[in-house]
């Protein structure tokens, strides 16, 4: 299935290429920030770098690169023997980091200065998990060092879309974007696999599809939009 989506997207990029009116591509590097009460009130954040292909009437394809991640708060681990003298066990640490290709066919309506856009944007690439259980001193009141980790790699392919803003322009070969965006990504999918030895040490599961705000800047090394 994601192959196919792979394949749609790319056979998309590649026959409207022909109708050039954007003669070369636009460059642009952004950040996306990202928030989910059920992610433990944490944030998580992605960097973005690529090109717009080329523009012709609305269309407005991109291709690019994104990284990214966040963490979940760390958390106290209670043993079953549990008592005041003694209140802490353990300290669970859990994260999650993403770097993937992304084609965006992206629709631009309006003036040059001034366009709303849609991007559906499929990301292929790899999902990476990371957690650990660092063991607590009793004596000296400081955790002391890793017992336990885990560290999952997995491909991941998932969707994402945005709405937003383009045309914030300094001149003709800068400008800039605001957008508000919906992922898709799933870490549950790496942390699913994890577990440690001490049943009382339990991988926690939190969703990370959510809403988010962009900004990108866009650069365009021949002069104009449309050079």
């Amino acid at each position: 299935m994601a192959s196919f989506k792979l394949i749609f997207c790319s056979l998309l990029l590649l026959c409207i290429s022909e109708l050039k009116a954007q003669k070369h591509p636009v460059f642009y590097g952004g950040i996306e920030m990202y928030r989910h009460t059920a992610f433990e009130n944490n944030g998580f954040a992605k960097f973005s770098v690529g090109s717009q292909i080329y523009q012709f009437k609305f269309l407005a394809p991109e291709i690019g690169f994104d990284f990214g991640g966040g963490t979940l708060r760390e958390r106290t681990v209670f043993g079953e023997n549990f008592n005041i003298q003694d209140p802490s066990k353990g300290l669970l640490r859990q994260g999650f980091k993403f770097s993937v290709l992304t084609l965006n066919p992206k629709l631009k309506f309006g003036e040059e200065d001034a366009y709303i856009t849609f991007s559906p944007k499929y990301h292929l690439g790899r999902l990476r998990g990371e957690s650990a259980y660092l063991e607590y001193s009793g004596n000296n009141n400081r955790y002391v060092g890793v017992k336990e980790s885990e560290d999952t790699t997995l491909k991941t392919s998932f969707w994402s879309f945005a709405i937003g803003f383009e045309g914030l322009q300094i001149t003709s070969k800068y400008w800039f974007a605001l957008s508000l965006h919906y992922t898709l990504i799933n870490a549950n999918d790496v942390w699913d696999k994890m577990e440690f030895s001490a049943q009382d040490a339990f991988i926690q599961s939190a969703s990370t599809s959510t809403i988010g705000l962009g900004f990108r800047f866009y650069y365009n090394p021949f002069g104009s939009a449309y050079d």
